[in-house]
């Protein structure tokens, strides 16, 4: 009676076989978030033109009053990041577009690079443009941190650049010289190299991120 049998090379090729196609997909399994030793951020914002203040649009007291206190804390523990201008950035195509567009006015777009986005390492970073007579002012904070996933949590006032009809309804008193306030709270997960945008009735913000493994 003869009996076939499995050369023993053919037995070690297909062992090593499956030993490869398994380690590949534990690499897949590996987080995102892991994958990058430092943290590009690009942040662009803008705002609708040619919109009035509704009062649709601005929160309730007592929910301004807590979105205040939210960011009073996190700008108490704001990081040394100093983001820079990113004319040359991801966003500047929709940057030009934007600029272009008599819909869109772009208020501020900067990008920074973090080297660590782990909790509860993962730096706040501000924003700050100053308001002028003709120009909404920025004041927030934007976290970008890692658990398995990536998150960018945000938190922005916006002071508005009083208008003609606001200043009517106030009958020329001194509350004309104030502000309406506007805030946007949110958080989102994030991918690297797309582009996110987190929306507000007023503003509109995008942010893309994109490891740096050098």
């Amino acid at each position: 009676m003869l009996v076939y049998r499995r050369p023993l090379l053919s037995r070690h090729i297909i062992v090593t076989t499956y030993a490869v196609v398994l380690l590949s997909w534990f690499g897949l399994l590996v987080p995102e978030a892991k994958a990058a030793r430092s943290y590009e951020v690009e942040l662009l914002i803008f705002e609708h033109q040619h919109q009035d203040d509704d009062e649709t649009l601005i929160p309730q007291f007592g929910r301004s009053v807590d979105l205040r206190f939210s960011l009073e804390q996190a700008e108490r523990r704001v990081s040394t990041i100093q983001p820079e201008p990113a004319l040359d950035g991801h966003l500047a195509k929709i940057n030009a577009r934007l600029t272009a567009s008599r819909t869109y006015d772009v208020l501020y777009h900067v990008r920074w690079l973090q080297p660590s986005a782990r909790l509860p390492h993962a730096p706040r970073v501000g924003i700050s443009l100053p308001a002028s007579s003709i120009r909404t002012g920025i004041h927030g904070i934007v976290r970008l941190y890692a658990t398995d996933l990536l998150f960018v949590d945000v938190i922005m006032r916006f002071d508005l650049v009083p208008t003609t009809h606001s200043n009517q309804l106030s009958r020329q008193s001194s509350a004309s010289t104030q502000r309406s306030v506007h805030f946007l709270k949110q958080k989102r997960r994030v991918k690297f190299k797309e582009v996110h945008y987190i929306d507000h009735p007023r503003f509109g913000l995008l942010i893309t991120v994109w490891p740096v493994n050098n």
